[in-house]
C-alpha cells in the first residue's frame, strides 16, 4: 500500500512540470486577448471613483456658468472613460471636482472672522493667515505649467483669471480656498491635454 501511494506521488511530481509550462507563442497574424494590468485596473477604479465623486459635488452646486464649464468636463471625463483612456478621464473628473469645490466654498464657506482672543493662533487662524499664500502658489505654479507646457486652452485661462480675481475681491477663507481649488483644477485640466 505505501509503495502505490509512493508511486503515485512521484507520477504527481514529475507531472506538475509540465502542466505548469507556458503555452506556446501565438502565430505572427494572431493577436492574445488583452488582459488589464494591475496598473490599469487601479487608474480604471481610480477615475471612476472621481466621477463619482465629480457628480455627487455637482449635485450641491447651484447653477453658474463655471458649473456648466464643469458639467461639460465631467461629461467628456464620462466619454473618455467609455473609451478606456482612464487618465485623461481621471483628471478632467479632477478638474471637475476642484471646480465644483471652489464653487461650494463660494456659496457655503462662513465669512466671518476665525480670530479668538486667547493667545497665540488657532489652526483656524493659521489658515486663515496661510490660505492667500497657498492660493497665490497655486497659481503661480499652474501659469508656470501653462506656459512650460505650452498649453493654449481658454479654459485654462478662463480659470487662472477667475483664481485671480476672488484673490483680488479679498483675502477671506472663502475666496482664497475658492482660488485654490481653481488653481488645482487649472493643473488638473494640464495634465488631462499633455497625457502625462
Amino acid at each position: 500500500m505505501k509503495h502505490a501511494v509512493g508511486i503515485m506521488v512521484l507520477s504527481a511530481l514529475l507531472a506538475l512540470p509540465t502542466l505548469a509550462q507556458p503555452a506556446p507563442p501565438s502565430a505572427p497574424g494572431m493577436t492574445q486577448p488583452s488582459l488589464f494590468s494591475p496598473s490599469a485596473l487601479r487608474q480604471m477604479d481610480r477615475a471612476q471613483r472621481e466621477l463619482t465623486r465629480a457628480q455627487y459635488l455637482a449635485s450641491l452646486v447651484g447653477d453658474t456658468s463655471l458649473k456648466r464649464e464643469a458639467d461639460a468636463l465631467l461629461q467628456q471625463a464620462q466619454r473618455e472613460f467609455q473609451g478606456q483612456a482612464y487618465f485623461q478621464a481621471l483628471e478632467r473628473a479632477k478638474t471637475a471636482s476642484a471646480i465644483y469645490e471652489a464653487l461650494r466654498f463660494l456659496e457655503v464657506a462662513p465669512r466671518q472672522s476665525f480670530f479668538s482672543g486667547r493667545p497665540g493662533p488657532s489652526r483656524a487662524e493659521r489658515r486663515v493667515y496661510t490660505a492667500p499664500y497657498r492660493a497665490q502658489e497655486a497659481i503661480a505654479r499652474a501659469e508656470y505649467e501653462a506656459s512650460f507646457y505650452n498649453v493654449r486652452v481658454p479654459l485654462v485661462a478662463r480659470l487662472l483669471e477667475e483664481a485671480k480675481g476672488l484673490l483680488a475681491q479679498g483675502g477671506d477663507l472663502a475666496r482664497s480656498e475658492a482660488a485654490n481649488h481653481l488653481a488645482r483644477a487649472t493643473h488638473h485640466l494640464i495634465r488631462a491635454k499633455r497625457g502625462f
